[in-house]
């Protein structure tokens, strides 16, 4: 018994208040909290939209090619979800001796006296990623859950410390909670 899997297609129905766009293998969603677009060009499956759902179709049924279907039926959820709820990143500060300060610039995160450095560690805020620094949290909020991960991530990067033992040298500044929702 052998299973027919020439190809995989899946329906993704938009909420209401939700709208989307396909132009030139550029998916724009658009939402309640604004508008958000992927580009789909190195990604081999067909993108469809009717009237309020966008059909997703896969171009094979290899291993690969099922792979890849998945992740673009991910990706068109994570917009949906972005446009209608957004995400939010919290991360936290930890520091042993010398208080670390964090302050949100246009365009970066600063983090001063880290470890007692002169110098600023300076991480880059990624799009239109919103930060706030409300006392020893920095809450990174946005609706494209890649530029919001990824300006989390840089922040977390950029205090990262060096040939000593993390165990032992814990400062730094920490992911703690991540979720769906503006704060």
């Amino acid at each position: 018994m052998s299973i027919d899997r020439s190809s995989l297609t899946r329906e993704i129905i938009l909420p209401e208040g939700v709208s989307a766009q396909f132009t030139e293998d550029l998916l724009t969603i658009t939402g309640p909290l604004g508008s958000t677009s992927k580009d789909f060009r190195l990604i081999r499956a067909k993108l469809n939209i009717d009237s309020n759902k966008i059909t997703v179709e896969s171009l094979g049924s290899r291993k690969k090619q099922r792979a890849t279907f998945g992740t673009t039926v991910a990706h068109v959820h994570n917009l949906i979800i972005g446009v209608t709820e957004g995400y939010t990143y919290k991360l936290k500060t930890a520091f042993a001796h010398f208080p670390l300060t964090v302050k949100a610039e246009p365009g970066k995160i600063v983090v001063e006296n880290f470890y007692g450095e002169r110098g600023n560690r300076i991480a880059k805020i990624i799009g239109e990623s919103n930060v706030s620094v409300k006392g020893d949290q920095v809450i990174i909020s946005g609706i494209n859950i890649e530029e919001v991960s990824q300006t989390a991530a840089n922040l977390e990067q950029s205090t990262r410390i060096k040939n000593k033992d993390l165990r032992v040298y814990l400062d730094g500044i920490y992911l703690f909670q991540k979720g769906r929702g503006k704060e």
